[in-house]
């Protein structure tokens, strides 16, 4: 079998229909469908099984979280690649046939992902480099936002580049992600220790340490309509309980574990100063009209704060 097809979904039943029905339509290579439903209350997998009974589908209990759920799939797998897709996506003009052959043609490649693009057909930036102290200093300081096609401050979601050439890159997100099968079998699957957010970029990070290469395809195209909103975007626009807790226990457990101690330490502090200065901002500037952000800082702040002073820190 030429690929599996894996997707995890949760509460999104008439996206996954979409997207079912999209790579029904825009897929001839031989595959298959895994979707791992994490315990969703809106019936999404009771729908995408009677629309699409040759999937084969996983019900969870409860929400396992993004990297075990993929890797119930992937002990499943039978094709030569696996393809991590986000159920709120839509494959366009044979991309999963194209990711195949170019796969084939690229035997260096343990990983490459197509180019997204947002439901308006604009390009969406999601190819990125490493996480570093200095990277997370750009983003603090907004300086993408003033010089977007610079190489060093638009290094996050590498903004500088055009997305029109085969390219090698650090990390691909993963809400379209191809891999291929004897890279996870060589390296392990993905690191349940990330309940969501940061997966895709640890393991792409091994694939690069172990001499394997991340490519990124401009010849396949998939819609991905959850994509405009990150966490590096979401730093200068919060809401109550937009950054959720998940994203910043993916971030330190990756600093702790690809960079040691001593970086997650500067991170920690780094996080505690951003948004301690945003909320006095806010608190100065926007006095009356912006309370629910007010309130989202302050709660950011003090869940910062607990977890470094190891109160509340989930290990």
């Amino acid at each position: 079998m030429d690929v599996t097809i894996v997707i995890v979904s949760y509460n999104v039943a008439k996206l996954l229909e979409e997207c079912l029905a999209s790579i029904e339509k825009e897929t001839s290579c031989d595959h298959e469908i895994i979707v791992v439903d994490n315990h969703s209350s809106d019936g999404s997998a009771e729908v995408a099984k009677a629309l699409h009974p040759e999937i084969a589908l996983i019900k969870n209990p409860r929400n396992v979280g993004f990297a075990r759920a993929n890797n119930q799939a992937f002990r499943m797998a039978k094709g030569r690649f696996v393809l991590m897709l986000n159920p709120d996506t839509r494959v366009l003009g044979g991309a999963i046939d194209r990711l195949v052959r170019f796969m084939d043609a690229h035997p260096e490649a343990g990983a490459c992902g197509p180019k997204n693009l947002n439901s308006d057909l604009s390009l969406q930036y999601n190819c990125h480099h490493f996480p570093s102290l200095t990277s997370v200093l750009v983003e603090f300081l907004q300086l993408r936002r003033f010089f977007p096609k610079n190489k060093f401050f638009g290094r996050a979601q590498m903004t500088y580049w055009t997305y029109d050439e085969i390219k090698t890159v650090d990390s691909i997100t993963g809400c379209s992600l191809m891999i291929r099968r004897e890279a996870l079998e060589r390296l392990g699957y993905l690191d349940e220790r990330y309940f969501m957010y940061s997966e895709e970029t640890d393991f792409c990070y091994r694939l690069k340490r172990n001499n394997l290469k991340t490519l990124f395809y401009p010849g396949a195209s998939i819609i991905h309509y959850g994509g405009q909103s990150s966490l590096a975007q979401n730093y200068h626009r919060v809401h109550s309980r937009t950054i959720t807790r998940h994203e910043f226990e993916s971030r330190y457990y990756f600093f702790r574990k690809n960079y040691g101690p001593g970086h997650e330490f500067v991170l920690r502090i780094l996080d505690i100063l951003y948004f301690s200065l945003s909320l006095l901002k806010n608190k100065v500037l926007f006095l009356k009209k912006d309370r629910q952000e007010r309130t989202a800082f302050a709660e950011i702040v003090l869940g910062l704060a607990l977890d470094f002073f190891g109160l509340s820190v989930v290990r």
